[in-house]
């Protein structure tokens, strides 16, 4: 808008339109947004990832079709949790057996659908990695979509959504798991996981957050 800081007549004028600039970001932003939910409610995946254990049909992005190897190791990983293992030790196990981590078979065999950092070869898996894998609906053949909404249009910043805001469509793809084997493993692993109160986790996490792991980089966990 030729506005000159140095002017003081200039800035005069330079809050309402930051104002103006400002309403018509957002504006924006919502149009995209009900864009977005429209699709959603239809059904349609709006995101370029897609869960591990999966890949997407040629010639049809909306559709999922099983990944003939990396969906054992999805199944695998909900068998050691019903045998009574927690997502730590089954990380273990898993770097044991030396089964590459999701983003790294991607990258691997499937480059065309990798869209995140990755490295060729890795094999260190977490407990946050097999966490998010047991909780995922989409291995009982669903699709869910809206997991997360955006807390402000300034920002890229976003919350995860309540089960009410999350959009959810049964029997959308082939299932890599049955509900016998999800209920088990979840069962299992709630028995095997204990709640700290808040006293607790204040005591044992003093620093959390602030503390990283000098070899890999990870935050310090209670």
């Amino acid at each position: 808008n030729n506005v000159d800081t140095n002017n003081p007549n200039d800035n005069d004028f330079t809050p309402f339109l930051n104002i103006m600039n400002e309403f018509y970001a957002k504006d924006t932003s919502n149009k995209i947004k009900s864009i977005f939910l429209a699709r959603m409610n239809d059904g349609k995946r709006c995101s370029g990832s897609i869960p591990y254990g999966y890949n997407r049909m040629t010639g049809n992005k909306q559709t999922l079709v099983v990944d003939p190897v990396a969906s054992k190791v999805v199944k695998h990983i909900f068998e050691i949790a019903a045998d009574g293992n927690n997502p730590p030790n089954i990380a273990r196990m898993l770097a044991e057996e030396k089964v590459l981590i999701p983003s790294a078979y991607t990258l691997q065999y499937h480059p065309e659908q990798c869209n995140m950092k990755a490295e060729i070869g890795n094999c260190d898996w977490s407990s946050n990695t097999v966490r998010e894998i047991l909780n995922r609906q989409e291995y009982l053949g669903h699709t869910i979509l809206r997991k997360t909404i955006a807390t402000s249009f300034k920002t890229d910043q976003r919350r995860f959504s309540t089960d009410d805001e999350k959009l959810f469509f049964e029997d959308t793809h082939e299932a890599i798991i049955t509900q016998r084997l999800w209920d088990n493993a979840h069962k299992r692993i709630k028995h095997s996981t204990r709640p700290y109160s808040h006293e607790e986790l204040l005591a044992g996490c003093l620093f959390a957050g602030y503390v990283f792991c000098a070899d890999c980089g990870i935050k310090l966990a209670f």
